[in-house]
């Protein structure tokens, strides 16, 4: 029998109405005569009250004590879609995620997964039962929740269904699949009805929101094919599996971008690489995504990072400061980042310059223009990155036509 692992977003369970009607989609998977497991976020902005609930108490809440209150965000949801599984006639039962049987790193807040357990899993879906589990969670050794960061359900979705040698992990979400940049600020965007994996890690990677990387790096491993589809609407969402064919000559497969960013400058450094791979290993133990790079005319070193992990970065620099020699740190807010996405761009220095060409035709302040194999990236002010997204996207050919078509 055929396994289906089904992850339902935020947005998709926002209200007990919302619940039953993803309820249907479950109870239609499992009359297909799949084994069906499902993931789930919490419901709406679940997450966000119980980070507000401790900004009224503490400014420095503990990490353990952070990840033990937002777990049980995804808690409330397992009971309720499996409650309503069983109102419908169709036998359920709900898991935390230690009792899924995942096991993560130490790193909480932020942890990644280790391994999975699937024998609970495997005895309830032998006998019959859709298993519905808490996304975004799970163990450490020591036997401490923890969490897997913001996106964490993606994670947790991809993770059980390459664990489970599943056939097929859908994405149920707010939009109808993955476009070539946000469709809700970049309303010329296309819709990619296929993607390759790496692709679509390219992209996750440098801010598309709509699933996250390390869910990628999981199906990837085990090609598990992800499907990314509507809650709300019928059609055909977007197939993440194989590898791509371009269309055309161009290299570029998409924009991205974030809004709130900091850029975080260190002067003075006296050895500028060195301090680069030192600061990346540490940040990378932490599980801290940051675009780092090096101005050596200069001597300096800038971060990119998210709002969420300043204060976290600022300590680490502080701490560390004799030992990584800078004489000062500067740091500016407000700040956003505009990538253009393909592959082996560092090789072609024509993007680059037209990037800049495109924003300054269009009076975009830029900030900062870095680049990787991967992207070139633009760091302007929070008021002018839709403007910028809009006329890369225009810029590079991206509007109104499907870009991309992965193989079978």
């Amino acid at each position: 029998m055929s396994t289906i692992v089904q992850k339902f977003g935020g947005t998709s369970v926002g209200s007990t109405e919302r619940i039953k009607r993803m309820a249907d989609r479950v109870m239609r998977e499992k009359e297909k005569g799949h084994d069906v497991v499902v993931v789930v976020s919490a419901m709406g902005k679940t997450t966000d009250a119980l980070v507000k609930l401790v900004s009224d108490i503490t400014s420095e809440p503990s990490k353990r004590e952070m990840d033990m209150l937002l777990s049980t965000g995804e808690q409330v949801t397992i009971s309720l879609l499996s409650m309503a599984l069983q109102q419908q006639g169709v036998e359920a039962i709900s898991f935390t995620g230690w009792q899924a049987g995942i096991q993560t790193d130490s790193v909480l807040g932020n942890a990644h997964i280790q391994s999975i357990d699937t024998g609970r899993i495997l005895n309830e879906l032998d006998h019959g039962k859709v298993v519905v589990v808490a996304g975004f969670q799970g163990v450490t050794e020591d036997g401490d929740i923890s969490t897997l960061g913001r996106g964490g359900s993606d994670i947790t979705a991809a993770a059980l269904a390459s664990a489970l040698k599943a056939d097929r992990c859908d994405i149920y979400t707010d939009v109808d699949g993955v476009y070539t940049s946000d469709p809700r600020f970049v309303p010329k965007a296309s819709k990619l009805t296929s993607l390759s994996y790496e692709d679509m890690q390219n992209l996750a990677s440098m801010g598309a929101g709509v699933l996250h990387p390390r869910a990628v790096k999981h199906a990837k491993k085990f090609g598990i094919p992800l499907y990314i589809k509507s809650s709300f609407e019928k059609g055909r969402g977007t197939m993440i599996h194989g590898k791509a064919k371009q269309i055309g000559s161009n290299p570029v497969i998409g924009v991205t971008f974030e809004k709130d960013i900091n850029r975080v400058e260190m002067f003075d450094c006296e050895d500028v690489e060195g301090f680069r791979k030192a600061l990346m290993c540490e940040l990378a133990s932490r599980h801290i995504q940051a675009d780092v790079y090096k101005q050596t005319c200069r001597n300096s070193l800038s971060l990119l990072i998210k709002e969420q992990d300043l204060q976290e970065v600022l300590s680490i620099l502080d701490k560390e400061k004799e030992k990584w020699m800078y004489s000062r740190i500067e740091r500016k807010r407000g700040l956003s980042k505009v990538s253009v996405i393909g592959q082996n761009i560092k090789s072609q220095p024509a993007i680059k310059m037209d990037m800049c060409k495109i924003l300054l035709e269009n009076a975009v302040r830029v900030k900062l223009v870095g680049e990787s194999a991967i992207s070139v990236t633009a760091v302007v002010e929070k008021s002018q990155v839709q403007l910028a997204a809009e006329r890369l996207h225009t810029g590079f050919g991206l509007d109104y036509k499907v870009v991309m078509k992965a193989s079978m």
